[in-house]
């Protein structure tokens, strides 16, 4: 581990940009090593309270700080979600900040973003799988106090996890057993170290009463196989997912590069591809729609339903007829088992509900 006087100065975070993301970025890694920078959990990890009466400068709980959840404008009597980001990012972030805002539009909510960004910065992602192990605990700690001083039933708690915040999620709910929280959602669930585990080693079914996972970049950073009570394969839960084949990411990239010039010269035309909405690199736009079609399902309830058949694709030859027998999404309720299929668009709404489900 690094010598104290030096970690101030060698354990910054950089930030750049990928795409519309902030990406975080360190020298050196956080963790336990020889030449790893050191690990202050109450210091790393901050719970960042948004309501409707502070929808965009959060409040920050500090947890056994009974006067920080007093002084903020946590409401015990409406509902509470937990949304933890996954590897590099930042909160809130893209993600965070549009399910936050997505669950603010749609009702009163008490969302808490979990902020771990300082335990998972890039390029040290074998680090930051380290690192979730620890995290999950003391998220587990930190809702058993709020549990402990009345602010809320833990079956009444709902937590979303995005990649390795989904496996955050899993390592809360073992450290919380026998207690579990109403519902965990895993959005993606990060795959690569996490493959060959086993059930204690990733986010599983036992970990909340009910745990429901999106699956969108299958075998390559997310899981493929089944995890939760139920779990949803949208376009067949595999990459590309629609829209985020090259081509088309690439064209937004130029598209993104000419639109910059064409503020100062109104001459030049823009380029409109068809993904032009989606401003991600294709190595994780299958993977980050997990959490856009997440965000989407919040203010759009009814807008994906899914089925047990696999035919979400008239091409595809199985004995069965594709019929909606569930919502995936927020609008997913406890009682669902098994696995559901899917089709959406390629660009936002990715909603399709062309059945008029709901």
């Amino acid at each position: 581990m690094l010598p104290g006087f030096l970690a101030p100065l060698l354990c910054r975070l950089f930030i750049f940009y990928k795409g519309e993301s902030p990406v975080n970025f360190s020298v050196f890694p956080v963790g336990q090593c020889l030449f790893c920078c050191p690990v202050n959990l109450d210091r790393d990890i901050q719970y960042q309270l948004y309501t409707r009466r502070n929808p965009t400068i959060p409040q920050t709980i500090q947890p056994n700080n009974p006067c920080s959840l007093r002084r903020s404008n946590f409401n015990g009597s409406q509902p509470t979600v937990l949304y933890i980001h996954g590897y590099s990012e930042r909160s809130p972030g893209i993600s965070g900040a549009s399910i936050k805002n997505a669950y603010l539009f749609r009702n009163n909510f008490n969302v808490i973003l979990v902020d771990w960004s300082k335990l998972a910065p890039m390029p040290w992602y074998h680090k930051a799988v380290g690192n979730t192990r620890i995290v999950g605990p003391h998220v587990a700690s930190t809702l058993r106090w709020l549990e402990s001083i009345g602010a809320f039933n833990l079956r009444a708690v709902h937590v979303v996890g995005f990649s390795l915040g989904a496996e955050v999620a899993g390592f809360m709910g073992k450290a919380l057993f026998p207690q579990r929280v109403g519902r965990i959602t895993g959005l993606d669930a990060a795959y690569p170290l996490y493959m060959n585990t086993g059930a204690e080693g990733h986010l599983t079914a036992a970990d909340a009463e009910f745990v429901d996972i999106i699956h969108t970049d299958g075998g390559v950073l997310g899981f493929p196989i089944p995890l939760g009570h139920a779990d949803f394969y949208p376009n067949g839960g595999m990459p590309p997912q629609p829209g985020c084949n090259v081509e088309n990411v690439f064209a937004m990239g130029v598209n993104k590069i000419v639109n910059r010039f064409s503020k100062s010269s109104p001459r030049i035309l823009r380029f409109r591809p068809q993904s032009h909405r989606l401003a991600l690199f294709p190595v994780t736009c299958s993977h980050n729609r997990a959490w856009r079609l997440y965000a989407e399902s919040i203010t759009d309830p009814a807008g994906f339903p899914a089925s047990r058949c696999p035919k979400w694709r008239a091409d595809l030859r199985v004995n069965c007829q594709w019929s909606p027998d569930a919502l995936m999404g927020y609008a997913a309720t406890r009682r669902l088992r098994g696995m559901y299929y899917l089709r959406t668009n390629a660009n936002s709404p990715f909603a399709r509900n062309i059945t008029g489900y709901c």
